[in-house]
């Protein structure tokens, strides 16, 4: 048997698991009818023995096509010349605009995280920070920035995002792109950790220790890891009932973290044709 390509992508799980939590009900039913249309009319045609009209509708499903609609630059994540660039900052920016506005119940209490990219050195990289020993809450353990929702002082989930980070690494909004919102299960988030935790994915440029400075009675430290790394998914573990669990950096990624950043990769990056390297 011929082995096919699926909607999204080859692999029949993952492709079912991106159209279910990528697209509404209505739009899944849309398309339902109109492949539904586009059969009956095909069965019309052979029925009339219309072979050249068949043909030119079928023939955009033909593997070879289906192959280059995927692999055009506009679907291509290209680090070959180094790190994030306009072009994959923008696709990123598509990407998270174009995922499906998920209805959730009101939460009294409410925070932000941010999903910081940068470069370091030219390699595209995610910026984690290790909380002080000294916290009460989760001492000593890999978070992203981000806090609390200020009422009266945060106008937005953005705005308390880029206050958290400045006030726990210094970097300030003037140094900060926003590319948008990264819409989780929020059933799945609270569960985690009890608050409505909204992720805001920010391209921070190129970084260096010396524009980092983090906030000592906060932070322990500040660390960053390559984006290619999280696409190894032999670096991950997934438990029943757990956030997974990213193994390949300086300390472990868990818990709400890990969710948010295998999020990332599942619903964002991976939706892309990643390219780092030269075919050899």
């Amino acid at each position: 048997k011929q082995s096919q390509l699926g909607v999204l992508t080859e692999d029949p799980h993952k492709d079912m698991r991106m159209l279910l939590e990528n697209y509404t009900a209505a739009a899944l039913a849309s398309a339902l009818r109109d492949r539904e249309d586009v059969l009956q009319h095909c069965a019309t045609l052979l029925a009339a023995n219309q072979i050249s009209k068949l043909s030119k509708i079928l023939r955009p499903y033909q593997q070879k096509y289906i192959h280059q609609r995927r692999h055009t630059p506009e679907k291509m994540l290209d680090f070959r010349n180094g790190g994030f660039d306009t072009h994959n900052v923008e696709l990123l920016r598509k990407g998270l605009n174009r995922m499906p506005r998920r209805v959730s119940t009101a939460h009294s209490k409410r925070a932000g995280v941010v999903l910081p990219l940068c470069n370091v050195d030219g390699v595209p990289c995610i910026l984690f920070e290790k909380r002080s020993k000294h916290l009460r809450a989760h001492p000593d353990e890999v978070c992203l920035p981000g806090g609390m929702v200020t009422k009266g002082e945060d106008k937005s989930i953005v705005q308390t995002c880029l206050r958290e980070m400045e006030e726990e690494i210094g970097i300030g909004h003037n140094s900060t792109s926003v590319l948008g919102v990264l819409r989780c299960n929020w059933g799945e988030v609270h569960h985690l950790v009890g608050v409505a935790v909204t992720p805001v994915v920010c391209f921070l440029g190129e970084i260096g220790e010396s524009q980092l400075n983090p906030n000592p009675d906060e932070v322990a430290e500040c660390f960053t890891v390559p984006l290619e790394s999280f696409l190894d998914r032999d670096r991950w573990v997934h438990k029943k009932h757990y956030a997974p669990f990213f193994t390949g950096g300086p300390h472990i990624i868990w818990g709400l973290t890990g969710y948010i950043v295998n999020r990332f990769i599942m619903d964002i990056v991976e939706r892309y044709d990643v390219v780092f390297y030269d075919d050899k």
